[in-house]
């Protein structure tokens, strides 16, 4: 049986894309991986398979779902260790459809299910917002990993997505694996600054291995190759290896339940007050 994780952060410009993209290169090269576009933008689809447009994609299956029940899904074969689901722009018509609103949670709970017996893990790739389809993934997926950069709103903000996430109906508890830090530059002093004072606050919560701000990233995605081509060149390359190697041993360590009362997240944010006043 797979493991599900979901990339997210409701900030935007942290790098979800690029963390679930070069997470499933390298865990890819030891397991069966399996990628789902859940972002519109479809910006994941585009640096694995070269097109944003497939005929069987996340909004095309979700579609079936809703109509046939158990549709045959064929996912985007990338590699024989790496396949894809493609995200789709109308993937934001759902936010208001009512059909959907209604039947989010069953509709995703039919098409991991479907999957997870074919694959060793299983990453989404999730949209900024926090709407009625990120809801419904999170409430299918065993774990969150967070990917933040290293800026003066960083701790306040964590604090206020882990709130949102706890509050999603789920049968069981969401395993937290960990915040990271992306584009971070080691020798600036504001970047380590924030660093120490996030691990003072939330203690384990945060994950040893940064990944450091590399053009390195760019060219690879422009050129459709992997980040570990340039692995002899790169440092990132070797930023995202040790990731996904410490991710690995965090799989079950934290449920937001725990998280959220050991950090008083649910006493700081109970007052009824919008957290994203």
């Amino acid at each position: 049986m797979s493991h599900t994780i979901a990339i997210y952060n409701f900030k935007g410009g942290v790098g979800k894309t690029s963390t679930t993209l070069n997470l499933a290169l390298s865990w890819s090269r030891s397991f069966k991986v399996l990628v789902i576009d859940c972002d519109p933008q479809a910006n994941l689809t585009l640096a694995l398979s070269n097109s944003s447009e497939h005929t069987s994609n996340l909004f095309s299956i979700s579609k079936k779902l809703l109509h046939d029940g158990q549709p045959k899904i064929e996912p985007l074969e990338i590699s024989y260790y790496l396949h894809l689901i493609p995200g789709n722009y109308q993937m934001a018509a759902f936010e208001s459809n009512t059909q959907f609103i209604s039947f989010g949670h069953i509709l995703f709970y039919k098409l991991l299910s479907n999957l997870k017996h074919k694959y060793d893990l299983i990453l989404l790739d999730c949209p900024t917002h926090f709407g009625v389809t990120v809801k419904s993934f999170l409430a299918n997926t065993d774990s969150i990993l967070i990917p933040a950069i290293p800026d003066s709103f960083s701790i306040n903000g964590f604090k206020k997505l882990l709130h949102y996430v706890s509050e999603i109906e789920k049968e069981t508890p969401l395993n937290v694996l960990g915040i990271y830090f992306n584009f971070f530059r080691k020798h600036t002093l504001h970047h380590q600054k924030v660093k120490r004072q996030a691990e003072k606050e939330l203690g384990k919560l945060i994950l040893n291995q940064p990944v450091r701000e590399s053009i390195r990233v760019c060219e690879a995605h422009d050129s459709n190759q992997s980040i570990y081509n340039f692995l002899d060149q790169s440092d990132v390359a070797g930023d995202f290896m040790a990731l996904s190697e410490e991710v690995i041993e965090r799989l079950n360590s934290m449920s937001i339940d725990e998280v959220v009362k050991d950090h008083g997240i649910e006493k700081e944010y109970s007052d009824g007050q919008s957290v994203l006043d």
